[in-house]
């Protein structure tokens, strides 16, 4: 038996005794790299404009991030865009190691653990992506695809 048998099958009888407390309130997740590349996103379905849209939208964040850099002071200040009020919802934007973490909430129907669980998200990403597939990126999204399932592990969306 391999040692990634072994990992799925500890992995599953952990995931049955450990019940994770799912945050609600996730509209969507976005993660890309500062020039626009989308390596993954998921949208909640009842939002079929910005499922069609996900590049686009993408593309406006790694724009507003990079443009907000120039007006908060640059890196020097320590200072960064990290939320948008749009209302009755946030776009929080994380950032490590140039990639952008974009996630749309509602502010009306969040669970008080979903600033812990974008942390884990981001943290895990780069662990599980970074080396392997963000810093050679080629253009292939197949790597990333896998990544719905940490997603769905931590969030109703």
């Amino acid at each position: 038996m391999g040692l990634d048998t072994v990992n799925t099958k500890i992995n599953s009888i952990y995931n049955r005794i450990v019940d994770i407390s799912r945050a609600k309130g996730l509209v969507g997740i976005l993660i890309l790299n500062k020039t626009g590349s989308l390596f993954f996103s998921k949208i909640k379905k009842n939002r079929p404009n910005m499922v069609k849209n996900n590049f686009q939208i993408a593309g406006f964040i790694s724009a507003i991030v990079i443009y907000s850099q120039n007006f908060i002071a640059g890196d020097r200040c320590g200072l960064k865009l990290e939320d948008i009020d749009l209302g009755n919802q946030h776009f929080y934007i994380k950032t490590k190691n140039d990639i952008i973490f974009a996630y749309l909430v509602e502010k009306n129907n969040c669970s008080e653990n979903i600033e812990r669980y974008m942390q884990l998200i981001m943290e895990d990403f780069i662990e599980k992506y970074y080396y392997s597939h963000v810093v050679k990126f080629k253009g292939d999204l197949t790597p990333f695809h896998n990544f719905e399932n940490v997603i769905e592990k931590y969030f109703e969306i």
